[in-house]
Formats: structure tokens, C-alpha cells, sequence
């Protein structure tokens, strides 16, 4: 996973250090310790090979845009029965796998098979290759253990990041 973990970095680095860091709710990015900056994912994104990892993260951050943010998306696996799991992308410690009929489960096969089509891969394929990127975006957005208050801004920007970067 080493290039969308260096893609997440950046594309969340970017989002939590925006050119005014006081853009964000919750106040200075920077005074937070967020990594990085928006520098490096315009160069990421326009690598070779990062099309196909920025595609699966702008699926990945409108993922949690349309099931209710960070929080809700959490809620919703929680609520199924697996806690143990998605407390553990939140918490600093090892995460938890998933598997794709879990990711299945848990949002139902009409929101896979959109992605799915939209990647233009099976949906065993697609569900599995959510499932397994899900875990380290959720840990990457929660660094210190819990969820952001501004988490739902920080999925939006760098959805903006991403957007810009296809441009």
C-alpha cells in the first residue's frame, strides 16, 4: 500500500495545512502537528500510477461523504457488529482487516456495485479492494485516536485537493 499511504499523507497533509491554515474548523492545522502540505499531491497525482490510487481514494473519501462522514460511517459498522474492528482504524494501534463481503455487508451490494462500475472491475473485486484501502484511510484521518471534529471538512477538502489535481 506504499504509494496510497504516501498519497493519503499528502492529500490529507494538504487538506489539514490548507494555504490559511485557519481555513479548517478547529483552528490552526499546523499548531495540530498535521504533516505535510498541498505541494506534493499535484506531483503524486500526476506520477505514474497514482491515477489509479487517487481514483480509488477520491471513491474512498466519497465513501464517507455519502454514509455520513467518518462518524457515521464508523457508526455504521459499529452497529453491525463490527466495533472491534472499526475501533481499531481509529485507535493508534494495529488495525483490523476487513473483507470484502464484510464491506458488503455492512453498506449494502447497491453502493459496491457503483463502485464497481465505476472502476470497471467485478464486484468481489471492488469490495475487496475497498475493504482492504479502508482500514489505513480511516487510521490516516485519526492519528491521534479519535475522530477530528472537522473530519467531515478534512474529507471535503481533500476531495477539492483530488479534484484539482484530475484538472
Amino acid at each position: 500500500m506504499g504509494l496510497l499511504d504516501g498519497l493519503l499523507g499528502q492529500v490529507l497533509g494538504g487538506a489539514m495545512n490548507p494555504s490559511d491554515p485557519d481555513d479548517i474548523p478547529g483552528g490552526n492545522a499546523r499548531a495540530r502537528g498535521a504533516p505535510g502540505g498541498m505541494g506534493g499531491l499535484d506531483a503524486m497525482l500526476g506520477g505514474a500510477g497514482a491515477g489509479a490510487q487517487g481514483g480509488l481514494m477520491a471513491i474512498l473519501l466519497k465513501l464517507l461523504q455519502q454514509n455520513g462522514g467518518l462518524g457515521g460511517l464508523l457508526q455504521q459498522f459499529q452497529q453491525a457488529g463490527y466495533r472491534e474492528q472499526a475501533d481499531s482504524w481509529v485507535s493508534t494501534g494495529r488495525n483490523l482487516p476487513i473483507n470484502g463481503d464484510i464491506l458488503s455487508q455492512v453498506l449494502g451490494s447497491g453502493q459496491i456495485d457503483a463502485i464497481a462500475e465505476h472502476m470497471g472491475m467485478s464486484h468481489r473485486e471492488a469490495s475487496d479492494q475497498v475493504a482492504s484501502a479502508l482500514p489505513d484511510v480511516v487510521d490516516h484521518m485519526t492519528p491521534q485516536g479519535a475522530v477530528p471534529q472537522e473530519s467531515e471538512a478534512l474529507v471535503n477538502r481533500a476531495l477539492e485537493i483530488l479534484q484539482r489535481g484530475k484538472r
